[in-house]
């Protein structure tokens, strides 16, 4: 029986992005199902199913608001979602913001980034894999 695939969160409002993104999700890696949100709000109310990862940018036409604030409020309530933050902002003090609210990866949107991110959901599942571990052998 195959394994069902993974639930994975694009915040993305660039409908280019969009495509590329889930195209290479779902048909170039295979293993994931993609749910694309345009705006950050539209995100926030679907948390409680649970993603495997969410891959967050930082702009968004026509908000005020960024990714590093809905990334904040998102850590309020869930803490355990993995967030991949994917932006064309190369700036250290965002990316140490971002980093210190635990994402697992700062990724520039550039010709490696697909590359990146898919580093960044194998570490994902290494991180799983060992807790996985960890809780059978300790009940955690």
């Amino acid at each position: 029986m195959a394994n069902p695939k993974k639930l994975v969160f694009v915040v993305e409002d660039n409908p280019v992005q969009q495509k590329l993104l889930r195209v290479h999700f779902e048909e170039t890696l295979g293993d994931f199902e993609v749910r694309i949100f345009s705006k950050p709000d539209e995100l926030m109310s679907h948390l409680g199913e649970k993603p495997y990862a969410v891959v967050l940018d930082h702009f968004f036409e026509g908000q005020k608001q960024t990714g590093l604030d809905y990334l904040t409020a998102l850590r309020q309530h869930h803490k355990h979602i993995p967030v991949i933050y994917h932006t064309t902002l190369d700036d250290d003090s965002i990316r140490k913001q971002v980093m210190g609210l635990g994402a697992e990866m700062y990724i520039i949107k550039d010709s490696a980034s697909l590359v990146r991110l898919r580093t960044a959901l194998d570490n994902i599942k290494e991180k799983e894999s060992k807790r996985g571990i960890f809780s059978k052998l300790f009940g955690r």
